[in-house]
């Protein structure tokens, strides 16, 4: 199968059902990394079973010591085989939900008091949660370091967010009432994780991109502003999959789930059923990008390049379908039609200045296809600096997933 046939695969959005209903599913089994209390950092799992059998998984990266909630995300309505994949990685055993439940909420109350808000996912997994009252028996969990809290610099926190943090404990529980631990030993590549660790795929992607930064960060030119970055993300993006218009988003989800069977099998069938599906909707944009798609696979190029013209032109501001080239140009080594895609810009609000707002997928394919672009073009800081936008949702994006499994044995091995 050509690369370019794994460009993106966008889930069912499951947020309104986890905000409104999870907390109606039954409470499943809930695990935690083994050495939580001796390390402070618990990697914590809970679920939620579905008549069908399948299982919605909330998961919670905590620091106990001081940050609390660092990254959530959720999994929703998969199979059981996949919470058990989930707990082998993290190292888990099976925990009561009591117990687990006092962990989050008290590392989260507890960061609360030190200034540290939640990771923004928070709004959502908290949910698959039982709510925080006096239902639940209260278990003593300990906190910090004594009660005192205590931060922990980590391998990819750089000086600006060090300065943050220390300055936020001043503000909050003031200077010389916290602990402060600064590891300074110099990384060596033969200390890095090796793929066979049970590590969390993001801990191991911070773990070299941060290395790699200290290593190269002033040797090597930058282009993307890391901080606007943030910025676009933290103003202007929205939560839709496909696009801001809440009826077409949710259209276009539907109509991924229903023909889900079709487009995930790369053939000529499903070629032919993709084509007739949209010459019976021909105002389903999903379709274009699907057919575009299957047209790659099997290097129909011309066809692939047509199909997508005429989508864009029959739907111009469904910019998801023009990033979705974009990336494949990208994928496949076609960069300067790749950046002409994105206008010749590195920043996605320049790119597309007529937009106040960016659906989630829209970002995500952007950054996907700019991260491409750069490791083509040997620029690892910039493509760090897309990764670090990519991590946040790396669960839910196979784009993104891609672009960081391309970026990371770039920055392990170059010497």
């Amino acid at each position: 199968m050509a690369k370019s046939g794994k460009v993106v695969q966008l889930f069912q959005k499951p947020e309104n059902f986890i905000k409104t209903r999870a907390r109606e599913l039954q409470l499943g089994s809930c695990y935690i990394n083994f050495d939580w209390e001796e390390s402070g950092i618990a990697s914590a799992l809970v679920s939620r079973k579905h008549t069908n059998g399948n299982v919605t998984l909330g998961f919670y990266l905590i620091d106990l010591k001081c940050l609390g909630i660092k990254d959530a995300f959720f999994r929703f309505n998969v199979a059981v085989d996949e919470m058990f994949d989930l707990v082998d990685q993290m190292n888990g055993v099976e925990i009561e939900y009591e117990k687990i439940h006092n962990i989050i909420y008290g590392a989260e109350a507890f960061a609360n008091d030190c200034g540290f808000k939640p990771h923004k996912d928070w709004t959502i997994v908290q949910f698959i949660l039982a709510e925080d009252d006096d239902s639940i028996p209260l278990i003593e969990i300990e906190f910090g370091e004594g009660g005192v809290p205590a931060f922990f610099v980590g391998p990819y926190d750089n000086p600006a967010k060090v300065n943050q943090i220390l300055a936020t404990l001043d503000k909050n529980v003031g200077a010389g009432n916290y602990l402060f631990y600064n590891d300074e030993d110099e990384f060596e590549d033969d200390e890095i994780i090796e793929d066979d660790n049970k590590q969390s795929f993001k801990q191991i992607y911070y773990t070299f991109a941060g290395a790699y930064r200290d290593k190269f960060g002033e040797s090597e030119a930058a282009t993307l502003d890391k901080d606007h970055i943030i910025e676009i993300w933290d103003q202007k993006v929205d939560l839709g999959l496909y696009s801001l218009d809440n009826d077409l988003d949710e259209a276009i989800i539907d109509c991924a789930e229903e023909h889900e069977s079709i487009f995930d099998v790369k053939s000529v069938e499903s070629l032919n059923q993709i084509h007739s599906l949209l010459i019976k909707n021909p105002d389903m944009p999903l379709f274009y990008a699907e057919l575009f798609l299957q047209y790659k696979v099997f290097g129909l190029h011309a066809k692939a390049d047509a199909i997508a013209k005429k989508g864009m032109q029959l739907f111009p501001d469904f910019l998801y379908l023009r990033l979705y080239v974009a990336h494949a140009a990208m994928v496949d080594g076609e960069l300067e039609k790749g950046l002409k895609l994105l206008n010749k810009k590195h920043n996605l609000d320049e790119a597309f200045p007529q937009r106040t707002a960016f659906a989630e997928g829209e970002f995500m394919l952007f950054y996907a296809a700019l991260c491409q672009y750069f490791l083509a073009k040997d620029n690892l800081i910039d493509a760090i600096t897309c990764g670090d936008a990519l991590i946040v949702e790396i669960y839910k994006y196979a784009c993104s997933e891609n672009a960081i499994l391309d970026l990371l044995p770039r920055i392990k091995t170059k010497p």
